[in-house]
């Protein structure tokens, strides 16, 4: 029994995330048609920044890879001479 606002409110949004979004939508098409319009609007008004975004997020991603090879090459060169230097001395 729900018995103050704060417990209503706590009802619906868990009555809510139960239901699930694709099922909401799937019963209201309006509903998905005018979010799918909506959608397209803004990609289509934003396409060049998006298109921007999307490269840069791409060339960061190469230089990220490229800096973490050279990093594990440094790092294997060290451990070769570190295990030289320990193997000649025994």
């Amino acid at each position: 029994m729900i018995t103050s606002p704060t417990e209503s409110l706590s009802y619906l949004q868990s009555s809510f995330t139960r239901k699930g979004t694709m099922s909401i939508l799937a019963k209201h098409p309006i509903l998905t048609f005018g979010l799918g319009l909506t959608a397209g609007y803004f990609i289509h008004k934003y396409r060049k920044e998006i298109i921007e975004a999307a490269t840069d997020a791409g060339e960061k991603g190469k230089e990220f890879v490229v800096q973490q090879k050279e990093s594990l090459a440094d790092i294997l060169a060290e451990s070769k001479e570190a295990g030289e230097a320990t193997g000649s001395g025994s």
